[in-house]
């Protein structure tokens, strides 16, 4: 059986396995990047960077790092002719990305001065999500434009933080209150108004960066206690009785929930634990480790949905977000599950007319799938590198695990 991820001990043969699919990987990231037509990071530009840094830190091949920085540059001088560019996601990302390089070395700029147009336009825009009640989650909405200034707190603060302050106080004042807790409505459909549970469109996404900002300092604990036992309890009180899965992802539409880094138990689990975390409280915590602990006894494709190796959907989510929670918490049961889903990320390269033999399962329709960091083979890539490297790599701030 081939395996990987060195936390567990690998043998030199499965290295070497992973290593030749990095740089199969890496050969097809630059033969077909042209077919990016986006600048951002989840589904452009950016994460060819992204990707090229990481793999000059897993190769040692410093000239990686020329191309880290020439692909960042190509990405912004992609920015006006892209012609479907997203606000809050596409600008969220390059703050999020620009600030990610530079700390590590690789870019030579101020983040400050470069973004300071993008800290303008995008607090505009907020304010008029947090107008007409649209709070949305991490790639839309309100919320979207926080996770951008949450970020920038680590590089100006002064200037970030009362912008979290006025997001906080929107989401307290747009809050729907009902007996069973409260919830907020997603416009993230145009078409439909409606309520999502899980990440990181719905109340665990507004959860997480609640706790996030009381660990930071950005907002006084006391003033959201109520706010997030009343979040939870509208979580709870969607819970459905399933053998595999507790929670629905939308209040509206409730289907079998899939186990990836998008939607299902395991975003509810780790909010659930972080909150725990941030405000103190071991109930909160003991929820979120049971929650986690259903998640990674789940392993079979009847049982998660699984079907390819994807960021969004698939193996490389997974493997990254049991990663960084074994790190959390210390604990071998989800180290273990971690190197589990590492391994399938090469079980899962069978497709002959995919790139490197992979192949996302959806949205095929979006001539960047296949290829772009949220489900091609960029993010499996970096996801990966991740495994092999796991002392000296670290994006998880770029995929949501606040």
């Amino acid at each position: 059986m081939r395996t990987i991820m060195t936390l567990l001990g690998t043998s030199k043969i499965s290295v070497n396995v992973a290593a030749g699919k990095i740089d199969e990987i890496c050969q097809a990231v630059n033969t077909h990047r042209q077919q990016l037509t986006s600048f951002g990071f989840s589904r452009g530009y950016l994460g060819v960077s992204v990707f090229n840094y990481l793999y000059a830190m897993h190769s040692g091949k410093e000239e990686f790092l020329d191309e880290a920085r020439q692909t960042f540059d190509q990405a912004c001088d992609m920015i006006d002719s892209d012609l479907h560019k997203t606000y809050p996601q596409d600008f969220a990302e390059l703050g999020i990305v620009t600030q990610y390089l530079h700390k590590a070395g690789v870019l030579d700029l101020d983040p400050n001065t470069f973004l300071d147009d993008v800290d303008t336009i995008l607090l505009q825009k907020m304010r008029y999500e947090l107008s007409i009640k649209n709070i949305g989650g991490f790639v839309n909405g309100a919320l979207g434009y926080g996770l951008y200034f949450l970020h920038r707190c680590q590089y100006n603060r002064e200037k970030a933080e009362p912008a979290i302050t006025e997001l906080i106080n929107g989401i307290m004042n747009s809050a729907i209150r009902t007996s069973k807790g409260c919830f907020w409505n997603s416009r993230l459909n145009p078409k439909k108004e409606n309520t999502y549970l899980s990440m990181p469109h719905g109340s665990a996404a507004i959860l997480l960066f609640m706790a996030r900002a009381v660990e930071m300092n950005l907002f006084p604990a006391s003033r959201l206690q109520e706010i997030a036992h009343e979040t939870i309890s509208y979580m709870e009180a969607h819970s459905v009785q399933n053998e595999y899965y507790q929670f629905i992802d939308i209040v509206q539409d409730p289907h079998k929930s899939r186990l990836a880094l998008c939607y299902g138990d395991l975003g509810i689990g780790y909010t659930l634990l972080r909150a725990g975390n941030a405000f103190k409280n071991k109930e909160w915590s003991r929820k979120g480790h049971a929650v986690l602990q259903s998640c990674s006894m789940r392993r079979s494709e009847s049982t998660t949905g699984v079907q390819d190796a994807s960021i969004l959907f698939g193996a490389t989510g997974l493997a990254l977000a049991f990663d960084h929670i074994s790190q959390l918490m210390n604990d071998t049961m989800f180290k273990e599950t971690a190197g589990f889903w590492y391994s399938e990320i090469l079980r899962l390269d069978g497709s002959a007319d995919g790139y490197a033999g992979y192949k996302a399962a959806y949205n095929q329709w979006h001539s960047h799938t296949n290829l772009a960091f949220s489900e091609g083979i960029i993010g499996i890539g970096c996801g990966l590198i991740k495994g092999l490297h796991s002392s000296k790599v670290n994006f998880d701030e770029l995929i949501w695990l606040l």
